[in-house]
């Protein structure tokens, strides 16, 4: 089992029942929670490593992260492929979760899938109980681009299945039930740009430059989605793993786009 690394403090972890399900949450710090990071479609809390820590450390920011059930050691464990309306369930999970966990208007920073379900939870709400949103990496519609990156994953199952085994109870399982849901004939046409003009908190939408699983384009449309309060931002060097392949630049970002978020909010109050 591998958990949260502890750069910038250590991480205190304990479980939540919610909805039948028992989810991991971790804290970095010892304040009122600042910030939520959302893992990915195959993440964990393990798999952010040190950049919970490094961003409390350098933002002065209690930092909370949680596993969706199924991920790292939450359960239930899946056995078979998502339903098409996973995001939007987990979403409605998530704000749940801020109930149960007294959150009072954090930034939320999604990564991938995490960065969809950010978004739709801060559509749903009108942005009412989120301070801001980071999203790296986040969906909201399926390009070609990525239904041919996770087939070629697939086809390398055994493989990735191994790598996930170090964060996950049960790797395959969750490798089955995202890939199984993101390959199916009814998510295909799952498209949520309609639905991200109500958000209305300061939005950051980066994607790498790089990414394998989407086109700049997915950025700069979800961004003219939410509106005048979203900005695009493509990130030279990095693909979609953005957190594992340059974690300064992933920390910089968060921490300046936090840093921006709450003086607009100091000004404006």
């Amino acid at each position: 089992m591998s958990g949260p690394e502890d750069e910038g403090g250590a991480a205190a972890t304990w479980s939540v029942d919610l909805d039948g399900a028992s989810m991991t949450v971790a804290r970095w710090g010892d304040g009122p929670a600042g910030i939520v990071l959302l893992h990915d479609g195959l993440g964990s809390i393990g798999q952010w490593r040190t950049i919970p820590g490094r961003i409390a450390a350098e933002s002065g920011a209690t930092v909370v992260a949680y596993d969706r059930p199924g991920h790292g050691w939450s359960t239930p464990v899946p056995t078979g492929a998502w339903p098409a309306d996973w995001l939007h369930r987990e979403a409605d999970r998530f704000g749940r979760l801020v109930d149960r966990l007294d959150l009072d208007r954090p930034v939320l920073v999604g990564h991938s899938d995490g960065g969809s379900i950010a978004l739709l939870h801060a559509a749903a709400t009108g942005g009412a109980g989120v301070r801001g949103l980071v999203t790296l990496a986040a969906h909201t519609w399926v390009e070609q681009r990525c239904v041919d990156g996770i087939a070629e994953m697939v086809a390398q199952r055994e493989t990735i299945v191994g790598g996930l085994a170090r964060y996950h109870a049960e790797p395959g399982a969750v490798f089955d039930a995202w890939s199984g849901v993101w390959l199916s004939d009814e998510f295909r046409s799952w498209d949520v740009r309609d639905r991200l003009a109500p958000i209305g908190c300061p939005t950051l939408v980066a994607q790498g430059r790089l990414d394998e699983y989407a086109t700049e384009a997915h950025v700069v449309e979800t961004a003219a989605a939410i509106g005048a309060n979203a900005s695009p931002l493509v990130l030279d060097g990095v693909g979609h793993l953005l957190h594992h392949q340059d974690p300064d630049l992933v920390v910089r970002v968060v921490v300046q786009a936090v840093t921006e978020i709450d003086t607009a909010e100091y000004r404006s109050g």
